[in-house]
């Protein structure tokens, strides 16, 4: 009896210290989900922030009232979604609209938007049609940035509801609420269905579509700082509708932070991540 209860010490001893590293390690990499996670989620949400707040800009003259937050995160929802499920594609359409805006602004004395946007389109999908000819990476970019736009829209109706019963955002805050809103609905509810359908399209359409329509946003978010930047200096006349630095450096600011934070409470309490290929 006495050995045989020594031996099941020495088990229990042994099995422990094997189980002690395993734990260990369970830990280590559950931390490192919450910190991976937070960074992406952060790093969306950002883009998030700053495409709000320029769209926000930009469909201002229309005169919607608090109304126009419904298509600026509709609009913002898309293109985030392009970055968090399609990064590549994200990449040549955020290079595109970036290399003509710029460049537009550099060579062009006599400044227009409208020159701007039809530059950065049409450069856009060029690229995206080249890209989508060979690479299948494309394939899934256009769902997304419908399950963006669906998810967006939602998130800016919760926001003008609340809006409405008379308690207002500065971009900070719009920004910090809106990124969790959408990024759930997004993942959580909106994507279930839409990836469900299937696209037919060709890959170079897709890819000239997804990759056209962020070139033109991120040359649009150039002239928009563009001209907050100059406005700030005195330099320009305020536009109508122009927004300050400030309220973009809030709103992206706002938008990381609402990202860094829903990003690493979802990684915390364990939801899976979505399927980004």
């Amino acid at each position: 009896m006495k050995e045989s209860s020594s031996i099941a010490i020495q088990r229990d001893g042994i099995q422990s210290n094997i189980s002690a590293p395993a734990t260990s390690r369970k830990i280590t990499h559950h931390k490192s989900e919450i910190v991976v996670r937070a960074i992406i989620w952060g790093f969306v949400g950002s883009i998030f922030g700053g495409l709000y707040i320029g769209f926000t800009s930009m469909l201002e003259p229309l005169a919607l009232g608090h109304l126009v937050m419904i298509p600026a995160a509709a609009f913002a929802g898309a293109v985030g979604a392009a970055f968090y499920g399609s990064f590549q594609v994200a990449i040549i359409g955020t290079l595109a609209g970036a290399a003509s805006g710029i460049g537009y602004m550099v060579a062009v004395e006599n400044l227009h938007m409208n020159e701007l946007a039809m530059l950065s389109l049409f450069a856009g999908i060029v690229a995206g049609f080249l890209y989508g000819n060979t690479h299948d990476a494309v394939s899934g970019a256009l769902m997304k940035a419908l399950t963006g736009l669906i998810a967006g829209t939602i998130a800016g109706c919760i926001l003008w509801v609340v809006t409405s019963a008379g308690i207002t955002f500065n971009s900070f805050l719009a920004g910090a609420l809106l990124v969790p809103i959408t990024g759930t609905f997004y993942i959580y509810g909106i994507f279930q269905i839409i990836s469900k359908l299937e696209c037919k399209l060709p890959l170079p359409l897709v890819g000239s579509v997804v990759a056209g329509a962020l070139s033109l946003v991120i040359a649009s978010s150039i002239w928009t700082v563009h001209e907050a930047v100059l406005t700030s200096y005195q330099v320009i006349e305020p536009s109508i509708g122009q927004v300050g630095f400030k309220q973009i450096m809030g709103a992206i600011l706002g938008g990381a932070m609402g990202g860094l934070i829903a990003g690493g409470l979802y990684a915390w309490v364990g939801l899976k991540w979505l399927d980004r290929n």
